[in-house]
């Protein structure tokens, strides 16, 4: 038992050390090549912290336990809300949340998109598939896809400011970038390396307690495997990019969903999602009211004092303890 502690320990360390460089090396890019901090995070930051869900999901599924795989992704995404709001009251005295811009709107509708698709698929009795891939995860694929093509295509800049910004970049910034990308693979690996490790040693100390596969998935191995994403968000906030924190919790929500899809192809004994247990549905639901207040945090212009800007926080960190309770008990 003791050196899965200390597997754990050590994973924990160095997916907290990677997430740290990735964020910075991705405010880099960001501001070097005007991707801007929404698309750097929805994105490039996103996707790179959440390779650790990517591989305990499918794994899940090709091992045969839904509760695990379906648990990991809803679980991190309520866990990625609870980061996110629990850095805004730390940071409460900023008021970071003020200044985020409003196309996190397009993301946040994408991931209401989802979550109700989920929430369906959950509830639904009953398995429609096709090769023995749930319509719903095809749904969900085919969702992804059109709304990150929709991003990509509103957050370009006009042809005239994108063809000089390139050449500001090649005669002044092109070695800085070629680093940061390069450094950003690195650290991407590195992630995937100890968040795999990380989530698979906690899954391994979990299953020795006779926990339930849902609690298992929806709250230590989407704890541990959220670790990346958590320091990422922090670093972000302290460098004052609020816009790449928010995008890099909706796009790694985003992501987190379609791995669970992912997997369905490599779950055998019928449908990943009518395997799992009915709580699921409602953490899914959770998640749905989250991101739309999310949603109505963004699109608050002001506010008088540090009490009336917290609430929203609060409200949304008092859930998710209530959420980890209801599930645990």
């Amino acid at each position: 038992m003791w050196y899965l502690i200390l597997i754990f320990i050590l994973a924990a360390g160095l997916s907290a050390f990677a997430a740290t460089r990735l964020s910075s090396h991705a405010d880099t890019i960001s501001k070097e090549t005007k991707l801007g901090g929404i698309l750097a995070g929805t994105l490039l930051l996103a996707v790179a912290t959440s390779l650790p869900e990517l591989t305990v999901t499918v794994s899940a599924g090709i091992i045969g336990n839904a509760g695990i795989a379906v648990g990991n992704g809803l679980g991190s995404i309520l866990f990625n809300f609870f980061v996110l709001f629990i850095l805004d009251l730390h940071f409460r005295s900023k008021r970071l949340f003020l200044d985020v811009s409003d196309h996190h709107i397009h993301t946040g509708i994408i991931a209401l998109i989802l979550c109700t698709t989920t929430a369906f698929a959950l509830a639904i009795q009953g398995s429609w598939s096709f090769f023995n891939i749930s319509v719903f995860s095809i749904a969900i694929v085919i969702i992804y896809m059109i709304g990150m093509y929709i991003m990509s295509k509103r957050h370009q800049p006009p042809k005239d400011e994108k063809t000089n910004t390139t050449e500001k970049v090649v005669d002044k910034t092109n070695f800085n970038v070629k680093r940061a990308v390069r450094q950003f693979i690195l650290f991407s690996l590195v992630i995937l390396i100890t968040g795999t490790a990380l989530s698979l040693s906690g899954d391994a100390l979990a299953q020795n307690t006779g926990i339930s596969a849902t609690a298992i998935g929806s709250i230590l191995v989407a704890l541990s495997s959220s670790i990346p994403d958590a320091m990422s968000v922090y670093t972000a906030l302290k460098l004052s990019n609020v816009n790449m924190a928010i995008g890099t919790i909706l796009g790694s929500n985003l992501f987190n969903i379609l791995v669970i899809a992912l997997a369905d192809p490599f779950y055998r004994n019928g449908s990943i999602w009518q395997d799992s247990s009915d709580e699921l549905m409602y953490m899914s639901f959770i998640g749905f009211i989250l991101t739309a207040l999310t949603m109505v945090i963004i699109k608050r212009d002001k506010t008088k004092n540090a009490i009336t800007y917290s609430i929203p926080s609060v409200i949304a960190v008092i859930s998710y303890i209530v959420v980890v309770a209801i599930i645990v008990l």
